[in-house]
C-alpha cells in the first residue's frame, strides 16, 4: 500500500504515536487533554491542530483511531499505528 509523504509536523506525530502505541504492548492509546496538550509542546507546529492531524493521518492510513469518552468529553482512541518503514 503506497501512502502519501507527510508534512514534516505529521511524521513527527505519526512517529510519537508509533513509539507510544508500542510502549503501551499494542493496547489502545487514550488521548485526552493533557496528553493532546503535551504533544502541542512538543511538536509546536501542531499547536491547536493535534485533533486535526489525526483525523489526515487517519485519511491517509498512517494511522486508526476511533473515539470515546474520557473525563474532558469526546476524545480519540488509538488502535492501530501502522509501521514506519
Amino acid at each position: 500500500m503506497q501512502r502519501e509523504p507527510l508534512p514534516p509536523e505529521n511524521e513527527a506525530l505519526w512517529r510519537k504515536l508509533w513509539n507510544e502505541w508500542q510502549a503501551n504492548d499494542e493496547a489502545d492509546v487514550i488521548l485526552d487533554a493533557s496528553r493532546v496538550a503535551d504533544i502541542e509542546n512538543e511538536i509546536p507546529a501542531l499547536q491547536g491542530r493535534v485533533r486535526t492531524a489525526l483525523a489526515y493521518l487517519q485519511r491517509a492510513r498512517y494511522i486508526q483511531y476511533r473515539t470515546g469518552v474520557g473525563e474532558d468529553g469526546i476524545e480519540p482512541i488509538l488502535y492501530d499505528v501502522y509501521e514506519p518503514r
